[in-house]
């Protein structure tokens, strides 16, 4: 039985949102919103409420902000506690100065406490000049009491609109020269979230709503404003000749470019459609030494093109939204840039820093991308390239030996290929150096193993070789010699990436919600050598496991004192995406495999 005592923190009593538009793009949001703190949770979720805005384009003021305490009193928020702070982001990157947040520090908040808060944001320079857009949503994780959005424009924009579970639509009559929408909800009562599921975005009421006719039209705008940024000047033909000297092979050209940037240039993460979309110039983010993701794209396009290799701004969604509206929105759902090199069909992100060539971070894979130009000179809606068994691998060889007092020493080695040579990579990065041994004693004890290991890896930068590492082990009183008894085969320190880990999502009875599952191949070979005398009378069976989701098998063997266990998981989604009417079949594969990861060594 699947218990929920699922109670949303806090409660949107009501929810004002107004967008007053003029005909070159510019506009007046106003919103009001009173929020209800439910749970001490709640107490520390909203008791200050952040609101981020750039100073170049946009102007952002409090109107009015207060607490209504649990007992009816009212305390306002003094000007004192509104903060003006730069962005985490940018604070250390001088060119990206102008993004701003906004913290209202709301006084005697407690449970049962009421939140008043009133802003409006002028957005006095259009992103896209002559262009609105905008992406609402009101998350399913809250319980909303009313939410009302208008929208008031000059009648002669026509706007694309595109709502989900949002009732409403234009308004008659139109004031005159104008055109009227307005959306709204009543009650709408709130669904307990999923760990590892898609973005409440993907599920909850929203509506994007753009005057773009469509994505093409979206990537020729992009392009009308990032092409003159990646003009080749000397200074970066000079650097693509020097490095890619002595190189004839256009595709090694592009990936040496590519390894360049990736460990030389410094991401900023200050995410797409926050400031500015133009991008800064190559020149300067050369300089600079450090971009944002646009920044990033633009200085590739430089770069490659003074090989004469041509590409393209990518945009698409970094997180967990994999949802694109029907309506063609520039930013919203896209907040990230790549890029695709048309030549070698080939999507490259090198704001990950330590992703090979070709390799694309998970939460990018699968998902639906605007490539501005896909070599044709068309911008399009493409699908990025997916995890699969061929291209997504992760091998383990793991060599123990049990001892007379049934002590076990071991080694892993685990080699990683496609989305998880990066993960493996982005583990290890996080990770202060000398830590290894400390991280290998915590993964043990995690993973329900008493004893000691260590992690060893190469050059994480190093991004011209499959990312391996190593581990060496010791787990005291594993076996209970001589016996008789049992033992499961030693994991040690294998892969992060294993077999078991894949179905770690797999506990819940159902699924409301879909989850990214990515394709793999994983092989896990362990040789146990036991000491003489032990007897091993007979060994597990072998298993085959096969689902529409995928294959997975066992193999058990020995020879003299030798057993040698063989476990191979072949995942082979079609997209990125596990759907909640395929979690049943996945649980089951789930609880098959896991039997067999149980499985017992008799000894005597």
């Amino acid at each position: 039985m699947q218990i929920t005592n699922f109670r949303p923190n806090v409660i949107r009593v009501f929810e004002d949102i107004a967008y007053d538009v003029c005909e070159d793009g510019t506009y007046t949001k106003q919103v009001i919103e009173r929020i209800r703190i439910e749970s001490e949770q709640g107490v520390h979720q909203c008791s200050q409420i952040s609101l981020r805005y750039s100073s170049s384009l946009e102007d952002l003021s409090v109107i009015r902000a207060y607490t209504i305490t649990s007992d009816g009193r009212r305390i306002d928020v003094s000007p004192g506690d509104i903060i003006e702070q730069q962005s985490a982001e940018s604070a250390h990157a001088p060119m990206f100065d102008d993004n701003k947040v906004k913290v209202i520090v709301f006084p005697g908040v407690g449970v049962g406490s009421t939140l008043t808060l009133c802003y409006q944001k002028i957005q006095r320079k259009p992103l896209f000049p002559g262009h609105f857009f905008v992406l609402e949503y009101f998350s399913d994780g809250e319980f909303r009491e009313s939410v009302q959005l208008t929208i008031r424009a000059p009648r002669s924009m026509n706007l694309q609109v595109d709502a989900v579970r949002l009732p409403g639509g234009p308004v008659e009559p139109d004031p005159p020269g104008a055109q009227l929408w307005q959306w709204s909800l009543a009650n709408c009562h709130a669904r307990q979230p999923e760990m590892s599921s898609v973005s409440d975005v993907d599920y909850s009421p929203r509506i994007a709503v753009s005057t773009f006719v469509d994505f093409a039209a979206v990537g020729k705008a992009y392009l009308e404003r990032s092409v003159p940024t990646a003009r080749i000047t000397p200074a970066i033909q000079a650097l693509a000749d020097e490095l890619t000297r002595d190189v004839a092979d256009r595709k090694q050209q592009a990936e040496i470019l590519y390894n360049w940037i990736s460990t030389h240039v410094r991401y900023v993460a200050v995410h797409f459609g926050i400031g500015s979309v133009v991008p800064h110039s190559a020149d300067a983010v050369l300089a600079a030494a450090y971009g944002d993701c646009k920044d990033h794209v633009t200085l590739f396009e430089s770069l490659l093109a003074a090989k004469g290799i041509k590409s393209a701004p990518v945009l698409v969604n970094s997180n967990s939204i994999y949802w694109l509206p029907k309506v063609a929105l520039p930013v919203g759902v896209f907040d990230h840039a790549i890029t695709y090199l048309p030549e070698f069909a080939v999507f490259v992100d090198s704001t990950a820093a330590i992703a090979r060539f070709g390799v694309l971070p998970a939460t990018e894979l699968g998902k639906q991308a605007l490539v501005t130009d896909d070599g044709s000179g068309c911008a399009r809606v493409m699908t990025l390239p997916v995890a699969n068994p061929d291209n997504a691998c992760v091998q383990v060889t793991t060599s123990v030996t049990i001892n007379q007092e049934g002590d076990v020493t071991g080694t892993s080695q685990i080699e990683n290929g496609g989305v998880f040579d990066l993960v493996a990579r982005q583990i290890f990065a996080g990770l202060p150096p000398g830590f290894e041994a400390q991280l290998g004693a915590r993964v043990l004890t995690m993973t329900g193993q008493d004893g000691n290991g260590v992690y060893a890896h190469h050059d994480l930068r190093d991004l011209t070789r499959p990312f391996r590492y190593d581990t060496q082990f010791t787990l005291p009183d594993y076996a209970l010699l001589p016996g008789p008894g049992a033992i499961p085969v030693p994991v040690g320190l294998g892969s992060f990436s294993n077999i078991g880990a894949v179905f770690e999502d797999a506990g819940l009875e159902h699924r409301q919600f879909a989850m990214p599952l990515a394709g793999r191949h994983v092989t896990e070979t362990t040789t146990i050598v036991w000491p003489d005398g032990i007897t091993i009378p007979k060994l597990p069976s072998p298993a085959t496991i096969v689902s529409s989701l995928g294959t997975y098998t066992s193999a058990y063997h020995m020879s003299g004192q030798t057993v040698t266990v063989v476990r191979s998981l072949k995942m082979a989604s079609s997209g990125a995406l596990l759907h909640s009417d395929q979690y049943p079949e996945f649980r089951a594969m789930a609880r098959a495999v896991k039997r067999d990861l149980r499985s017992q060594l008799v000894y005597f």
